[in-house]
């Protein structure tokens, strides 16, 4: 969609972008970015050469009002953004005294008794920049005001240090740089269909709203869709926010599990077993305890989970979750039956309210003709459901693990909604 706002573009630097190296910093700029009013047009990727970089700082200035380099700020010889931007902006690197106290302090508190000669580098600023602080590490970041309205920022590469600059440093400053209408925003999250039919559904919406943002994305089995709204007021933005939101949760009707801070989805199971004071039990097979793992990432989960098993042989079902060598043998290990069963014998091993199970072929190996990769059983065992989902998969065995727990956590969410839970 059209915008009137402030455009931004990203350069992140090291030669590791260019191999394979998964790059989350575009995807967090252009949130927290959007939160006040300047939308990110380009991202470029750019290795530790030093004309390389020079030339894309320099052409990125002549397009946007707003250029953020990210990384490359470090003290090693392949650190080379200070120099490239020193050399795009025509402006000499002056060593500021007070950062190398500072980096020098650093040092000394973590137990060194002297710094490093090479971190003497990251004392240098370009000439009128003003330095970001940066508390997690030793790569303060730069902001430099040019001419035309063009701001030049240069912040380290690690997420642990360019966050926590972004949001105490940045953007408040950006905010009052860039000052733009009132803008207000919103995250909804769906979960079991696929991006195209959210896209479908809600195209309606997205064609009538002039001037507003949407964008969306999709991983693994979820959906993101995030909504921006710029207005003269921020009333007038809120109360247009809320009427686009409230139609799209009705397109999407149970496919949307949540916003913005309900993220992520066993976040929602937590809040669902609490609130009706009810315990959960989980057997797993192909997913090897990643149920589990996400279940419990949650500070709080065990007030409700009480447990799990990792069954991945015939002679653990049998022995640990009680499922007769008759049942395994008839209907195989990935079945519905065998699902069903695992779900019930973890239910009844540790008294739990709920019992879910997952059994499937993750591959690459172990399918056959009338099982192949990506098919997966959940089975769930309750006080008034008992329920087994076939499924199937593709992708590598990672992504039909992966979204094998997130099939499974969301049948656990739909716990209590019986209509659905028996669609």
């Amino acid at each position: 969609m059209e915008s009137n706002n402030v455009t931004c573009s990203l350069i992140c630097v090291g030669s590791e972008l260019l191999r394979g190296k998964i790059n989350t910093h575009a995807s967090t700029l252009a949130r927290r970015l959007a939160s006040v009013g300047i939308d990110l047009h380009a991202e470029h990727s750019v290795g530790d050469e030093l004309e390389d970089l020079a030339t894309a700082i320099r052409q990125a200035l002549q397009t946007h009002p707003l250029v953020i380099v990210t990384g490359g700020l470090g003290p090693t010889f392949d650190d080379l953004t200070r120099e490239a931007a020193a050399a795009a902006v025509s402006r000499p690197l002056v060593l500021s005294s007070i950062l190398l106290k500072e980096i020098f302090r650093k040092f000394k508190k973590a137990g060194y008794k002297n710094m490093p000669p090479a971190n003497k580098r990251q004392a240098y600023v370009l000439e009128g920049a003003l330095p970001i602080p940066n508390h997690a590490g030793t790569a303060s970041g730069q902001w430099l005001e040019l001419m035309k309205k063009r701001v030049l920022i240069l912040l380290p590469g690690p997420p642990s240090e360019l966050n926590p600059m972004l949001e105490n440093a940045v953007l408040p400053k950006l905010r009052k740089v860039f000052p733009s209408m009132a803008r207000v925003e919103a995250h909804l999250h769906f979960v079991g269909v696929p991006e195209s039919i959210v896209d479908h559904k809600i195209r309606p919406i997205i064609e009538k709203e002039k001037g507003v943002q949407f964008t969306i994305l999709a991983h693994l089995g979820l959906v993101d869709f995030d909504v921006f709204v710029s207005d003269a007021s921020r009333a007038k933005a809120v109360t247009r926010l809320s009427r686009i939101v409230k139609s799209i949760r009705q397109k999407m009707g149970a496919a949307f599990y949540g916003m913005d801070d309900d993220y992520p989805l066993e976040k929602i199971v937590m809040k669902r077993f609490l609130s009706h004071h009810e315990t959960l039990a989980v057997a797993e097979s192909c997913t090897g305890g990643m149920l589990s793992q996400r279940l419990t990432d949650i500070a709080g989960s065990s007030q409700y989970f009480l447990g799990g098993i990792v069954s991945y042989s015939n002679d653990v079902k049998t022995s640990a979750l009680g499922i007769s060598s008759a049942v395994l043998q008839k209907y195989g290990a990935v079945s519905r039956e065998t699902a069903l069963a695992m779900a019930e014998g973890i239910r009844r091993k540790c008294s739990s309210t709920w019992g879910l199970s997952i059994t499937g072929i993750a591959g690459p190996g172990g399918a056959t003709p009338g099982k192949p990769v990506g098919l997966v059983y959940i089975g769930l065992s309750g006080p008034h459901a008992r329920k087994a989902l076939e499924l199937h998969f593709r992708g590598n065995r990672d992504v039909v693990r992966q979204r094998s727990v997130i099939a499974a956590l969301d049948l656990l969410r739909l716990i209590s909604r019986p209509t659905l839970l028996y669609r």
